[in-house]
């Protein structure tokens, strides 16, 4: 073998030794020279994601929570469908609870065209107990020949996609006429738009790090859709072996090179390796800012830790800025994150609701240095049980472009939520908001989960 060889092998070995300790520890660290374009809701993302799965060329990787059955999910079924049929190698990850509908609609065409699709946790018995049912797949991404990813909140569901939405506005809707659960009434009759949600398209050296994520996530989960809390199994030992020599097959493959100057990081969160990654992100973030932050979450219930973080950077003079839901997507936690408004108002935070439609963003900036876009939002589902993962970003042109996307929200489609009249709510409403904001309480209390929240 020539000193060329046997140096191309060490350095491939060495790259292998690194990968494993990384899935094994620690996290992915923050990469520089990476393109990164932000994409707002499905308008933006699905051409851009239907266009790659089109001209890929050897391998197409997707996880997402949502497949749904409307006519998003019926182009990405048929271009995944072609794609193998092609001869490039598609797999497809679906959430058992969320990508339900998927499993009998777009799962048996796919695996007939050759596509390998797993389900994390189905559902199976609906009242049979399940310790684990809460513990979903709640990441969105997708991989396309080693050389673009796209990650964020974004599932494969139409933007006018309401169909769950407006059947639960229906039922407020006739309970209203009862007035037994508060609602907002001038609400209901409204023309709902596209659901408001981002996601990034990845270009550059993190690409390995989304590739390597979804090929981890792959292992993890077994055929009939279980997935292993710990490390210590031999279940988990024979998935180490087998990365191994997966990872010696892609390290035959050159990385990503640099194709812009941002420098990007993907944060993940899983239940026995990342479990406060995403977190501690934006309570670093937070913790330093100094000018602005704001915040766009569709489920905008945060632990004690973060709550004292916003109510610290308002008291040292930072402008601070919630863009949270205005149309009422799920009672529960809608009214839950309500009780948590005086709060926030008494100190000087800023609360935003979106009105035209949905809002399912889970994006937030802080100052002109730091930005994050991903699938997680701030609650005790996404912090503590699910898979997530956000992209982190810190470029001044991005972080730009985001913050006034999510500006011009604030001022053009939402209302601001003053103190005064947030106080002066009927006291139906306030008890019912504390009665959810209980509940989750209680919830967090039964899952031995208190000391976050």
């Amino acid at each position: 073998m020539t000193p060329v060889g046997s140096h191309k092998i060490g350095v491939a070995k060495a790259r292998i030794a690194k990968t494993l300790e990384q899935l094994r520890l620690q996290s992915n660290p923050e990469r520089e020279g990476n393109q990164v374009t932000l994409l707002v809701s499905g308008q933006q993302y699905f051409p851009d994601l239907l266009q790659a799965i089109q001209q890929a060329k050897s391998e197409i990787r997707i996880e997402t929570y949502i497949f749904a059955n409307d006519a998003v999910g019926e182009s990405i079924c048929t271009a995944l469908q072609d794609a193998a049929t092609r001869g490039v190698k598609v797999r497809v990850v679906l959430d058992g609870f969320g990508g339900a509908a998927a499993l009998d609609t777009w799962v048996p065409s796919l695996r007939a065209a050759g596509v390998r699709v797993r389900v994390f946790r189905p559902e199976g018995f609906v009242f049979k107990p399940n310790p684990w049912r809460l513990r979903r797949m709640h990441r969105k991404i997708a991989v396309v020949d080693r050389s673009v990813a796209w990650v964020g909140g974004i599932n494969l569901i139409d933007d006018l996609n309401h169909d769950e939405e407006q059947v639960a506005l229906k039922r407020a809707e006739q309970r209203i006429k009862k007035a037994p659960v508060p609602v907002n009434a001038d609400l209901l009759q409204a023309e709902l738009g596209p659901r408001y949600d981002f996601a990034v398209r990845l270009q550059g050296p993190i690409v390995q790090d989304v590739w390597n994520a979804s090929e981890w996530l792959w292992w993890q989960i077994g055929t009939d859709g279980r997935v292993a809390e710990s490390v210590d199994t031999p279940w988990w030992k024979k998935r180490f072996k087998h990365m191994a020599k997966v990872l010696a097959m892609e390290a035959l493959h050159e990385p990503p090179t640099s194709l812009g100057h941002a420098n990007a990081q993907l944060v993940l969160r899983d239940n026995f390796r990342f479990r406060r990654n995403i977190e501690r992100a934006y309570l670093k973030a937070i913790g330093q800012a100094r000018q602005s932050v704001v915040i766009a979450n569709a489920y905008f219930i945060p632990s004690w830790r973060f709550r004292r973080a916003l109510k610290k950077a308002c008291a040292r003079g930072v402008h601070v800025q919630l863009l949270l839901q205005g149309q009422i997507e799920y009672k529960f936690q809608h009214y839950a994150t309500q009780a948590m408004y005086a709060e926030f108002l008494e100190e000087g935070i800023e609360i935003y609701e979106y009105m035209p439609s949905f809002l399912h963003a889970k994006v937030a900036v802080v100052d002109d240095a730091w930005s994050t876009v991903g699938s997680s939002n701030i609650d005790p589902f996404s912090l503590l049980l699910a898979r997530e993962a956000n992209v982190i970003v810190r470029d001044r042109d991005f972080v730009t472009q985001l913050r006034e996307e999510l500006l011009s929200s604030i001022q053009n489609h939402s209302r601001q939520v003053q103190n005064q009249a947030h106080q002066m709510r009927p006291w139906k409403h306030r008890i019912y908001s504390w009665a959810c904001y209980g509940m989750l309480r209680a919830a967090v209390l039964l899952g031995a989960l208190t000391g976050r929240y």
